[in-house]
């Protein structure tokens, strides 16, 4: 038997007082009656909550409240319409545009926000960010690269940062760290993941500062995210698309925590230490805003002989690797070192020496005898681990123990529906015709924790740490210069 936990004076009162923080939109907000009872007919409870909560995230304000009946994000609910449905709302919407545009002279529209928004809802995901081990990071490009700095960093953000994840990396050894904590900002909620001290009664999950008791529930969250729990992992949803998967690894006396994120691939508005999204491997550049000089990463060479064989030993090899670690640690970390300004977290770490930030040694494969990297080995493609993920894998059984495991793909696509009518104008053409039968029924869900609305999050758009290395600029525009952000890039 299950048990659910339910919230209610304490967080409602919270909840009357929050508000979401965010810089206002150069527009008005727009309506079309066309457009809602569209969505209505295709789901009188789901589509009335739906049209609101589209325009509260293009407005930046806060989320309507979400029915009982329902249990998806915004951006579920579009994912499970008919794509003939938002087709039609979409040529809805680019009527309405032009007549916005007609009427008022802006760089930035109601209807230009609401079709991206709503047109994202049919890309494709990405699925190659993540934060794994001790730890290994893949940018949303495909870069890979190891990141040994203990302290508080930001993983990724949206533009806007209503998309937000920061990671608490922790030492295990003088050279070693890892993710020890996870913030996260759901469009407006504060939610923390922590290695709890269980002899005193804490709790891993803090949202808008409230501890959570029972952890092996569904969450959801008033500004439109969701934390669904399955099998021992904790899958978080924005209701902007991005989802990011958290599985939990006890070591030694805490947790290390695997995040795995899911981005939509038509969308480049990123930023942090898993790149922008724009489909071009070169994430790890550097630009100092004030010399000009642009720091970029050195090609190391990697192959099968440079990371497992004879060859990881040479000078040359060595000497490549640790001067990639070098300048992933000292140059490209510090573009995404956060400060108390900026951290979102309650336990902050970012007033600590340089002894405890920057990793004693670089270490590579070098340091372990050839018969460990070989039972690492095998090992790992006993556990299913894929090749590409082989050297992380080796890595953390030999320098920590870590046994090996597969990381699976954990991302959750809602299936669409492929139902569709042609709904019916009324003799006005100004909506739709109404026959009467627009109750639907309503989904049964298990129980859930409704949680008070979002805190006051403001974190900078851009984050500029307080460093000794060069305070870089680390947006890339096509060609690969760093530059401010254009208006092309997806949804603002």
């Amino acid at each position: 038997m299950r048990y659910f936990t339910f919230l209610f004076a304490q967080l409602f009162a919270f909840a009357a007082m929050a508000n979401v923080q965010s810089n206002p939109v150069p527009f008005e907000r727009k309506d079309s009656d066309h457009i809602k009872e569209i969505m209505t007919r295709w789901d009188k409870t789901k589509g009335a909550y739906l049209y609101e909560s589209i325009a509260a995230i293009v407005m930046k304000e806060q989320q309507p409240e979400r029915p009982q009946s329902v249990n998806q994000t915004s951006f579920e609910l579009l994912q499970m319409m008919d794509e003939q449905r938002i087709d039609r709302m979409t040529r809805i919407a680019t009527t309405a545009l032009e007549n916005e545009k007609k009427s008022t002279r802006n760089d930035r529209y109601y209807w230009e926000e609401w079709k991206e928004y709503v047109q994202s809802s049919k890309c494709d995901i990405n699925r190659n960010g993540k934060s794994s081990g001790d730890p290994h990071l893949r940018t949303y490009d495909g870069e890979r690269f190891d990141f040994q700095n203990a302290g508080d960093y930001l993983l990724t953000a949206s533009e806007d940062n209503s998309f937000m994840v920061q990671t608490q990396q922790v030492r295990s050894s003088p050279s070693i760290a890892l993710n020890g904590g996870v913030a996260m900002n759901i469009n407006g909620d504060l939610v923390t993941f922590s290695s709890p001290d269980e002899e005193r009664g804490q709790k891993m999950i803090h949202i808008n500062n409230e501890e959570i008791q029972n952890e092996k529930t569904d969450l959801i969250l008033p500004q439109g995210g969701i934390i669904n729990y399955r099998k021992g992992k904790h899958l978080v949803k924005w209701p902007t698309g991005e989802q990011m998967s958290i599985s939990t690894r006890e070591f030694t006396d805490q947790n290390l925590f695997d995040l795995k994120l899911y981005v939509p691939s038509c969308r480049n508005d990123y930023y942090g230490l898993l790149g922008n999204n724009d489909g071009e491997i070169n994430d790890l550049v550097v630009h100092d805003e004030e010399t000009g000089e642009e720091y970029t990463r050195k090609n190391v060479g990697d192959n099968y002989e440079n990371t497992f064989g004879s060859n990881r030993n040479k000078p040359a090899v060595l000497n490549r690797k640790s001067g990639d670690l070098f300048f992933i640690t000292r140059v490209y970390g510090g573009a995404y070192q956060l400060d108390s300004t900026t951290s979102l977290r309650r336990h902050q770490m970012t007033d600590i020496p340089d002894s405890i930030r920057y990793p004693k040694e670089m270490l590579t494969l070098a340091e372990l005898e050839d018969e460990k990297i070989e039972e690492g080995l095998k090992k790992a493609r006993t556990a299913g681990v894929a090749e590409e993920d082989l050297f992380e894998a080796v890595y953390d059984y030999g320098h920590l123990g870590l046994e090996p495991i597969a990381h699976k793909d954990d991302y959750q696509r809602p299936k669409r529906s492929t139902k569709y009518k042609e709904p019916e104008l009324n003799k006005e053409g100004t909506g739709v015709k109404n026959d009467g039968n627009g109750n639907q029924p309503r989904i049964r869900i298990r129980p859930s924790i409704f949680i008070g609305t979002g805190v006051q999050v403001n974190p900078p758009r851009r984050n500029q740490p307080r460093t000794t290395n060069p305070r870089p600029n680390t947006r890339t525009n096509p060609g690969g210069t760093r530059s401010t952000p254009s208006s092309r890039s997806g949804r603002r």
